[in-house]
C-alpha cells in the first residue's frame, strides 16, 4: 500500500497541499480529477519527490517504509514511476541506453533488454524506428505518452502513476494505451493511479476510485460513475 498521511505541501514558500490523507491499495485503479491548479500534479510530484515540493507536514509510506525523507531516486528503486505530464525530450540517449542505465545487467542482459523493449514497442505501436532516436525528440505527443508507458513496462513497478497520459493523444492512440495498461495490470498487484481532466481514458479501465481535488485538498471521492457524473456536468456540482 501506498499512503499519504496528513500531508501539507508548500512551493516558493507557498502552501498548495493541505492536510491530505489518502490509501492506495495493491492492484487497484485510480483517477485523480480536477480543474487545473487544484492541486493533482503537484499531489504526485511530493509521492515522486520533487525537490520543489517541501513537505511542510506529515508522511509518505510505501509498503510500510516511511519514504517521506528520501529522495527521488531511492522512492524509484521502491517501486514508484511518474509519468510527468509533458515528458521531456532527452537529446542524445535513446530509449535503451536510458533503460539499460536504470535496469541491473544481473536482472536483464542487454540483449534481453533490447528484445522486451521491442516487444513491448510493438504492443504499443510504437515505430521501430523511434528506438534508435534520441528520446522524445520530435516525438509527437502520442508518441511521447507512449514511450513513457514502454519505459513503465520494462521497468515494472508497483505503482505506476501517469499524469494526464491522455493529453495531446489522438483517440486510437489512446486506445493502445489503455488496452496495454489494462493487461499490463490484469493479474497482478500492481496499482495505477491516473490523473486526467476525461472521462474517455477510465471508459478502458476498470476504475476502482475516483479522486476529486479542489484547491489543493480531496473535495470528493466515488466510485467510477462519479467520472460519468463530472463529464455530463462539470466540477461545479
Amino acid at each position: 500500500m501506498l499512503s499519504i498521511k496528513n500531508l501539507t505541501v508548500s512551493a516558493e514558500e507557498k502552501e498548495i497541499l493541505h492536510d491530505i490523507t489518502l490509501n492506495f491499495n495493491k492492484g487497484e485503479v485510480y483517477a485523480i480529477m480536477g480543474v487545473n491548479g487544484s492541486g493533482k500534479s503537484s499531489l504526485v510530484k511530493a509521492i515522486m519527490g520533487d525537490p520543489a515540493m517541501h513537505i511542510d507536514q506529515g508522511s509518505l509510506i510505501c509498503d510500510a517504509v516511511d519514504i517521506t525523507q528520501l529522495p527521488t531516486n531511492k522512492r524509484a528503486q521502491k517501486g514508484i514511476f511518474l509519468s510527468p505530464q509533458s515528458p521531456i525530450a532527452i537529446p542524445g540517449v535513446t530509449v535503451r541506453q536510458l533503460l539499460r542505465t536504470a535496469i541491473s545487467r544481473d536482472t536483464m542482459t542487454s540483449k534481453e533488454l533490447t528484445q522486451k523493449i521491442k516487444e513491448v514497442a510493438a504492443q504499443l505501436e510504437i515505430p521501430q524506428e523511434l528506438l534508435s532516436r534520441s528520446i522524445n525528440h520530435n516525438f509527437s505527443g502520442g508518441e511521447r505518452k507512449k514511450m513513457e508507458v514502454l519505459q513503465a513496462a520494462i521497468l515494472n513497478p508497483q505503482y505506476v502513476i501517469l499524469d494526464e497520459i491522455d493529453t495531446g493523444v489522438d483517440v486510437d492512440a489512446l486506445k493502445v494505451i489503455a488496452n496495454f495498461l489494462k493487461t499490463f495490470i490484469t493479474d497482478t498487484t500492481k496499482t495505477l493511479i491516473l490523473i486526467t481532466h476525461y472521462n474517455r481514458v477510465l471508459s478502458y479501465l476498470p476504475v476502482d476510485e475516483v479522486i476529486v481535488m479542489k484547491d489543493g485538498t480531496i473535495s470528493q471521492k466515488g466510485n467510477a460513475s462519479l467520472a460519468k457524473t463530472i463529464e455530463s456536468e462539470g466540477y461545479q456540482k
